[in-house]
């Protein structure tokens, strides 16, 4: 259409010999061809990097993260980021149809954070989907497009689901009387160094914000009951995904109450043990069962 006007306009200028005519008739057309170039550099040689993916539950969104670098001295403007049937959120945005793209301007020299959620529907590891990123900037009348492909993915664990009561058909022998444990009692013994997967609860942040490392405090008590979480205990349910959902809703009331606790399910035995660690290590032998 851009070009029918411009021909158009070149022939009446040429009908009635007006110089202003063949002068604007010209301007435009040359400013359409350097357009081209600026388009085509909004694209060029931006950093995209793929960023941290926490895991979910399911149902819920999962948050794909990418950074864009721009590490060039000229701004990019009016940079559309597309998936289809995806809502995106993003700092500094700029949106007509926040449902189905966003547009984002980049200045030199900085560098962004961009959240592409991605609805869950059912356990296991979900991969984002291809994403389209593309410009018209300046005038509107070129496309410069590129595809990114990042291979990024996350676990979607079982969605907890059931009844909250820990199950007691398997306990271990120390039920009653035993040996003192972390944060069991309520006497403060002493301190021990800190251990990947140990309870922030139990760490002595006055002690972090002196310096002083970190430290977890111990305290004498009464080591609690052992209680392993196993199939037996959900295969009256009698399906497959309400039992993974049971099972994880008792992982996380475990975990809350500060049990010590253990999974047994076929194909994997994960130790009775407490802290994130742990609890992390549980979820994902649930999101990854029989596949």
């Amino acid at each position: 259409m851009f070009t029918l006007v411009l021909l158009v306009m070149l022939i009446g200028s040429m009908n009635y010999n007006n110089s202003m005519g063949y002068a604007l008739t010209f301007l435009l057309g040359s400013m359409a061809m350097v357009s081209i170039l600026h388009t085509h550099r909004m694209l060029l040689g931006l950093r995209i990097e793929a960023g941290k993916v926490a895991p979910v539950f399911a149902s819920e969104t999962a948050q794909f993260q990418f950074w864009l670098d721009n590490r060039g001295p000229a701004a990019r403007y009016a940079l559309v980021w597309q998936r289809d049937n995806s809502k995106f959120q993003i700092q500094n945005l700029k949106s007509d149809n926040p449902k189905s793209k966003i547009v984002i301007d980049l200045f030199p020299d900085q560098r962004v954070s961009l959240n592409i959620p991605l609805p869950t529907v059912q356990r296991g590891r979900v991969f984002l989907e291809r994403v389209t990123v593309y410009s018209r900037f300046p005038l509107g009348l070129f496309h410069a497009w590129a595809y990114v492909h990042l291979d990024i993915s996350t676990l979607v664990y079982p969605a907890p689901l059931g009844h909250k009561t820990l199950p007691l058909g398997q306990q271990s022998e120390n039920t009653g009387e035993g040996s003192p444990r972390d944060g069991g009692g309520e006497d403060f013994i002493g301190y021990r160094d800190y251990k990947p997967g140990d309870s922030p609860r139990h760490i002595d942040w006055k002690a972090v914000a002196r310096g002083q490392g970190w430290m977890i405090k111990q305290f004498d008590g009464i080591n609690a009951a052992k209680v392993w979480l196993t199939w037996d205990d959900v295969r009256a349910l009698n399906n497959l995904e309400a039992a993974l959902s049971q099972l994880c809703l008792w992982i996380l009331v475990a975990e809350s109450q500060g049990a010590c606790y253990g999974l047994k399910i076929p194909g994997c035995t994960l130790e009775p043990d407490t802290g994130e660690l742990h609890r992390e290590r549980c979820l994902q032998a649930l999101a990854l069962f029989g596949n």
